[in-house]
């Protein structure tokens, strides 16, 4: 036994369980609408609402080849057609000038010009400089500026239209990168404004001088420019918008004296109504009063509804606070809660009329969303009846029709008071079809109501509408409808975690299996995997197994594990004598269950030698120990008491077969079970749930070593049953400094003053078997070995 350490717990500790943890994301938020249930393009996902800058997720690979194709494929045509994608490629992109080439040759033939002008641009490009935040490559200003005259002289020197824009472009291109602001919005005048037939570089051009006005204080005109790219250049719409979101850029009045006409005063509405932090709707009245076609009409409600809904279903910020900025957006949190619900009240009267507006293509989309804002306001009855509307209005939208059955299920969880078959009937049909989705969003909603019918299966079971979902498992009840009621809301339960809701999608909601499993009790067990075996299931109860994937090895084991939580040696064999032999050879077990269950070396370093016995052999020791025990006397009972006190030893935290009560082992599962933002009253109770936990303190252990010292007759062998309940002694101090830690916190800390408490609590609180053990034995050479080979009992009797 080595000295007391103390249990560290820090934020990178990774937890050494027997099967991996669920996932989890501090970025992502909870949310139950579908963005995509908008009729928003492709190239328009990234501007789904995200905490994080953008919805990167939603950026394709097909996105980036369809924007780069359009320079691409006016190079093609330019050479005269009939030249492959990659051939062009290599020289746009590559710098490739092999006469091999096609696309050269084929310039070389008929547009030997333009060969100077690819170089020109390749050069330009290197000389721009790269790279990310962490590596930057800074550009060449100098060669930029010999550039940049060249491709003035380049202008005057040709005729050819195609070739006379780029050079134009390259020319205010190059003036922006130096830093010449003025100059590039002088040379656009000269160079772009007369072009009469512009093709899309001269929108790439322009988006330059909006950023060149922006650098020189013209914020408004900037906003005016960037909407117009965003709305005429998909090849520059990303970077249009992003030139307004990483600067913090909002609507400007201002911007809108510049517009010519109604779409370019749309354009400038669309692209400020996308932009984060900030209520949309006055701009999305707009938009629809200027453009009621423009896609991103529906996209920027969704976006309204994600940016809210928030307030409604969670508890606290989505962003972690990095640094003072966010962490004011977190204490900010409730404001923005109690404003949620007057604006959530504007968006769906908004709603609610835009679903009546004949110039807008999809009222079933709008009263869905409708919907969905009564749902969030618990108006449930308005919630149903506008959904009805909208299935009502139809809509080709496969998404939409997801989101339209999904809110449906989300109010049979909530307006339902009293399950019978007709509501599980609906249950498992909603059930099926949402479980293991792609769509985070989805997941949310399917861990939310598995997770409400959970909690009133339980009421229900319990006859009353209040406590946990555990609190009435335990309890005897003799109505088998009951009993069956609590089954299920097992079942349900475990369907919420990240292991058998076997989405790649991140769930808000979810829980992990492996907690959930060790948790339970064994009566709650039996009742499942009674429910599991009951002759005539009804389909709900079949369709509901299913879905959880759980066989009868599987239930079995788990009831197996949990008896022997609870130290029902006889009943753990009845349940793991049902379970295939394959599985005890096979993982976890096979890694997990391979030391002697009934042996504990002396010193905490050394393993007990090879095991074996199967999990159901163990079990049946166990039982044939406790029989026989009580009918022996002297050292022959000692002897059996004592195996009995390793085996139950092991059969905890500290032991070598946890594995055989516990799917999951961590060595900071002590202190991060008291971790975390709680009220000081639970950490209370769970202060004592711990302490009472005989998995951390092996009480049972101990009296079964208590009994071998009673009945011992040589010194000898008294003394290795002292020391051993000594170590379950131990073992309770173990726990208690662990609440100490928690309650002491962890930075600052004493390490004397800890070295000190230590020795405090071992003297007046846990020295019992320590103090007997040195006083009683200490003529034995088992004590004198114990001093040698146990730092922390050598210590102790130093300093007692």
């Amino acid at each position: 036994m080595n000295r007391f350490r103390r249990i560290s717990l820090s934020i990178g500790i990774l937890l050494a369980f027997a099967c991996g943890p669920g996932l989890f994301d501090e970025n992502e938020f909870l949310s139950y609408f579908l963005p995509e249930s908008s009729n928003a393009q492709p190239q328009d996902k990234r501007y789904f609402f995200t905490p994080q800058l953008y919805n990167y997720d939603s950026e394709t690979e097909a996105d980036t080849v369809r924007q780069a194709d359009e320079n691409l494929n006016a190079w093609a045509a330019y050479a005269g057609g009939n030249v492959p994608a990659t051939a062009v490629a290599k020289v746009l992109y590559e710098g490739d000038e092999s006469a091999g080439n096609r696309f050269v040759s084929q310039l070389s033939r008929a547009h030997a010009p333009a060969l100077d002008y690819l170089k020109l641009a390749l050069q330009a490009d290197k000389a721009s400089g790269g790279g990310d935040i962490w590596n930057p490559d800074p550009a060449d200003t100098t060669q930029l500026t010999q550039l940049l005259d060249e491709a003035r002289t380049k202008f005057s020197a040709v005729d050819d239209p195609f070739l006379k824009e780029r050079y134009a472009y390259q020319a205010v291109k190059m003036a922006d990168q130096i830093g010449e602001h003025d100059q590039c919005l002088d040379l656009y005048d000269q160079l772009i404004t007369p072009i009469t037939r512009k093709t899309f570089i001269s929108e790439w051009a322009l988006c330059r001088h909006a950023g060149a006005a922006f650098s020189l204080g013209d914020t408004a005109l900037a906003i005016y420019e960037f909407a117009q790219v965003f709305d005429r250049c998909p090849s520059r719409r990303p970077q249009a918008e992003a030139s307004l979101r990483i600067y913090g850029i909002r609507f400007r009045e201002e911007a809108l004296k510049y517009a010519k006409n109604d779409r370019e005063k749309a354009a400038v509405y669309a692209l400020c109504a996308i932009q984060p932090k900030q209520d949309a709707l006055p701009l999305l009245k707009e938009l629809i009063a200027l453009a009621p076609e423009n896609p991103l009409v529906e996209l920027t409600m969704a976006r309204e509804i994600n940016r809210n809904e928030y307030f409604f279903l969670g508890e606290q910020n989505p962003i972690y606070g990095y640094d003072e900025t966010t962490k004011k957006d977190s204490i900010a949190f409730e404001d923005r809660r109690k404003t949620s619900v007057s604006y959530a009240d504007q968006l769906r009267v908004f709603a609610l009329d835009a679903a009546k507006n004949e110039k807008l293509n999809d009222p079933a989309y709008w009263y869905t969303a409708a919907a969905y804002l009564a749902y969030l306001e618990k108006d449930y009855d308005a919630a149903t009846t506008t959904l009805d509307k909208a299935e009502q209005a139809r809509t080709s939208n496969a998404d939409l029709k997801k989101q339209i059955a999904l809110q449906r299920m989300l109010l049979l969880a909530a307006q339902t008071e009293t399950i019978n078959s007709q509501v599980e009937n609906q249950l498992i049909g909603y059930l099926e079809q949402f479980g293991n989705a792609k769509n985070f969003r989805l997941n949310n909603a399917f861990v939310e109501v598995c997770q409400q019918f959970a909690r009133r299966y339980q009421q229900e079971a319990a006859g009353s509408k209040s406590g946990g979902w555990l609190s009435g498992c335990s309890r005897p009840n003799k109505d088998a409808g009951k009993e069956m009621t609590i089954a299920k809301s097992f079942l349900l339960t475990m369907l919420t975690s990240s292991q058998l809701n076997r989405s790649e999608a991140y769930v808000n909601l979810n829980s992990d299996q492996l907690v959930i499993e060790d948790s339970t009790s064994a009566a709650t067990m039996q009742r499942v995997v009674a429910f599991s075996q009951q002759p005539n299931p009804t389909d709900f109860d079949k369709r509901l197994l299913k879905l959880t994937g759980f066989d009868a090895d599987y239930l079995n084991t788990l009831l197996g594990r949990r008896l022997l939580a609870e130290h029902r040696y006889a009943e753990a064999v009845t349940a793991f004598g049902k379970v295939d032999s394959k599985v005890w050879s096979d993982e976890p077990f096979a890694s997990n269950f391979n030391h002697n269950p009934f042996e504990v070396p002396v010193n905490r370093q050394e393993a007990a030698g090879a095991n074996s016995y199967t999990p159901v052999q163990f079990a049946q020791r166990m039982v044939e120990l406790q029989q026989e025990a009580p009918k022996r006397t002297g050292d022959e009972a000692a002897k059996l008491y004592y195996e009995l006190g390793c085996g139950a030893y092991n059969l905890s935290w500290f032991g070598n077969s946890w594995i055989l009560v516990k799917r999951s082992w961590s060595s900071a599962e002590l202190v991060s079970s008291l971790y975390g933002q709680m009220k000081s009253t639970e950490r209370a109770q769970l202060e004592q749930q711990l302490i009472r936990n005989v998995y951390y303190s092996a009480q049972p252990a101990k009296v079964f070593f208590e009994q071998a010292m009673k009945a011992a007759r040589q010194p000898e062998l008294a003394a290795q049953a002292c020391f051993m309940a000594a170590r379950c002694e131990q073992n309770e101090l173990t726990v208690r400094l662990a609440i100490e830690e928690v309650k002491r916190g962890y930075a600052d800390f004493d390490e004397k003053e800890w070295s000190a408490l230590i020795r405090k609590l071992q003297r007046e609180q846990y020295g019992r078997y320590f103090s007997r053990l040195s006083m009683d034995y200490k003529q034995t050479k088992f004590q004198a070995e114990i001093l040698r080979e146990c730092a922390t009992y050598a210590d102790y009797v130093a300093h007692r």
